[in-house]
Parts: C-alpha cells; structure tokens; sequence
C-alpha cells in the first residue's frame, strides 16, 4: 500500500515570486546620534560566547536486515463471500448471512468486539 501526501493548495494560492535583482547600495536614511541619550546606555567591553538554544544531537548509521514487503490491495465490492454463494443474488447472500449468524462462534466474536 503506497501512503501519498496530496497538497490541498493550488499553485496559484503560493503567491508570487521575487523578482530580484543586482544594483548598488543606497543610503536611505542618515541618522546622526543623540548625545542627550548617552547617559541610558552602558558601555561593555566586547566579549565572544557561543549560544546554542537546542542540544546537541548527533546521527548514526546502522546496517540492517532487509525487509521486503509489497504493496497490494483488495477489491471489496463483492463483500469476501465464499466461491458458492453468488454476491449478485439476494437469496443466497441471505441464506448465508443467516447460516452465519447462527454460528456460535460468530455470536461470541460479536459480544468480545462489543466489550
């Protein structure tokens, strides 16, 4: 059985793309400082440190048994009844069910998926 992820978005609904492009730097704004607002601020010496916000994690290979498996399905139209009974008929298929139903290990299996 093959698992697919469908996007429900359509390529449409991405949005644009950027259209970029090479030109020289501009100055937009020259803003001289305020000496007026050197008091607020404390002056600190430069230091280096490293910060890392997750843990460090590391990858590892492992060489493994193979497995093969295959991918099928069933068609379930025809409801899995036995090669004698005909699905297409109403009174075999009921004849069935009743001769089924009837079992007492299908009364038991009944009451255990009930629980």
């Amino acid at each position: 059985m093959e698992i697919v992820l469908g996007y429900p978005r359509l390529r449409s609904e991405f949005g644009r793309q950027p259209l970029l492009s090479d030109r020289p730097a501009s100055l937009i704004l020259d803003l001289p400082p305020d000496p007026s607002l050197a008091p607020c601020f404390l002056l600190k010496n430069p230091r280096d440190q490293g910060l890392q916000a997750a843990r460090d994690m590391s990858e590892h290979q492992v060489n493994t048994e193979r497995f093969e498996s295959d991918s099928c399905g069933i068609n379930h139209v025809e409801g899995g009844w036995p090669k004698d009974v005909n699905p297409q008929e109403m009174e075999q298929t009921i004849r069935f069910r009743k001769k089924v139903e009837k079992d007492e290990s299908y009364v038991n299996s009944l009451l255990q998926l009930g629980g």
